[in-house]
């Protein structure tokens, strides 16, 4: 039950709105109560005013007989539900108190309620179950010292308090179930976008990445989390479409050695031959063998790269040696080829990083250029420091490469065009690792080329 959303998002709805209902409730509650006992008190102070006022004209034309003018008072004055006692010091003048001798109020220790001090106000028992309120007035004249206090029962303000405490009793529950059907109505109509969301997007799969959620309204928060859901289909459409075509590449570059392994064995095996014509055909395998070799080891070196399992190992060395160490090992190949490879002079560079994936980035970049500059050509290596940062150019006079292909050339297994790669040896897979090499070290790599001029790779890394 507690798992659905719109079941929480109603209870929660239900308890903020029971939390301020009910302190709206209370609130009021205070506030009625306090103005009912105000208006009590301001009712009983001039119940007493007026009641000293006629007993002070009572007893003057009784001749300034008190308890006569008190009487007088009494029978005059018709004040319904109140209870009226008129004291001269102890001693009770009149009263139409149900008992038949009030006791005198303590006016010493009652409190005042109103501006004026001289009235004092208390609660008292009986009169029933409520109790009663009740004000004693002070009274000097020139007959001598009276206590007035007049008592009514608190029957209609409780009775009032009570028809409210009942009104929220009935009222509060019945508020806070129609707040949950409203809130749990409320909750599942919105909601109901998100559940769409959810069953078109239980639909998709592998088969149909191409597919999208639709989106109502593209400002309000569930369109937001619709688009970000849409955008994420996209980049698993491209990354299995990435997949499929790095499969069958895969599987086309591994299929070609194999392929001419497999013939070259079937061949030699088919018939008794020399040992020339065996050493051969050895010959032919050893090489596709050491092609596949490379491959599997370019492939299985991107895969950890891509799983985060190739981490740096970070070491301090400096890199104009290595440098200069990449091209020695390139030498041989450019001698062979009739190149001319020159490093041009650096200063000593610090430089901390992975050296050994330094190195195959280098020696891919040389080998590359190598590759594709013709006889008679030059390879020019530069090392520079500049800006917080290390630049490294491998230059050329080679074939060039197309501007239209230039960002394409970083893909894996991506050739201009199959003889010119396959007829060298390559896989397509060297300068995907150069690429990674730079990235993994917070660098990048780059391009400039034209077509029958040659190219320059150019690897910025920060120091």
């Amino acid at each position: 039950m507690f798992s659905s959303v719109r079941v929480r998002l109603t209870m929660w709805y239900v308890l903020v709105f029971g939390v301020l209902l009910s302190g709206f409730s209370l609130a009021i509650y205070l506030a009625l109560s306090k103005s009912l006992y105000s208006r009590l008190d301001l009712s009983l102070a001039n119940a007493a005013r007026t009641v000293a006022n006629s007993f002070q004209i009572e007893t003057n034309e009784r001749g300034g007989d008190a308890e006569a003018g008190a009487h007088d008072t009494l029978s005059t004055l018709q004040l319904p539900d109140v209870y009226l006692a008129i004291y001269q010091g102890d001693r009770l003048l009149a009263s139409n108190y149900p008992d038949p001798q009030p006791p005198a109020p303590p006016v010493a220790s009652a409190t005042s309620s109103t501006a004026d001090e001289q009235f004092r106000f208390r609660t008292v028992d009986g009169f029933g179950e409520e109790g009663a309120r009740q004000v004693v007035l002070p009274l000097k004249t020139s007959g001598g010292e009276y206590v007035i206090f007049i008592t009514e029962p608190l029957h209609d303000p409780v009775e009032q308090l009570e028809s409210i405490r009942r009104i929220f009793y009935f009222g509060l529950p019945a508020a806070l179930l129609a707040a949950g059907l409203g809130g749990f109505l409320l909750a599942r109509k919105s909601l109901a976008p998100v559940v769409a969301m959810s069953n078109q997007a239980e639909h998709i799969s592998v088969r149909n990445l191409h597919e999208r959620l639709r989106v109502r309204n593209d400002d309000d928060e569930l369109g937001h989390l619709a688009n970000v859901f849409n955008e994420l289909l996209s980049r698993l459409d491209r990354s299995f479409e990435s997949m499929r075509a790095f499969m069958a590449d895969a599987s086309h570059e591994l299929r070609t050695p194999l392929s001419i392994i497999r013939g070259e064995a079937d061949v030699a095996l088919s018939q008794t031959r020399d040992s020339a014509e065996y050493q051969a055909a050895l010959a032919i395998i050893q090489d596709e063998a050491k092609r596949l070799s490379r491959l599997v080891d370019d492939m299985l070196e991107l895969a950890r790269a891509d799983a985060g399992q190739r981490p740096l190992r970070i070491t301090a060395f400096y890199l104009n040696d290595l440098v200069d160490e990449c091209c020695r090992a390139a030498q041989v190949l450019a001698t062979q080829k009739g190149l001319s490879l020159k490093m041009e002079p650096a200063p000593d560079i610090a430089f901390q990083g992975d050296e050994d994936i330094l190195r195959r980035m280098l020696l891919n970049l040389l080998d590359n250029a190598i590759k594709y500059t013709p006889a008679g050509g030059s390879v020019i290596v530069s090392l520079k420091q500049e800006s917080g940062a290390v630049k490294i150019s491998v230059s050329d006079t080679g074939i060039g490469i197309p501007a239209e292909v230039a960002p394409q050339i970083f893909e894996r297994f991506y050739r201009i065009s199959k003889a010119r790669s396959r007829a060298d040896g390559g896989s397509g897979l060297g300068l995907s690792i150069t690429k990674w090499a730079a990235e993994a070290h917070k660098g990048s790599i780059s391009v400039t080329s034209r077509v029958a001029q040659g190219s320059t790779f150019t690897v910025i890394l920060p120091c």
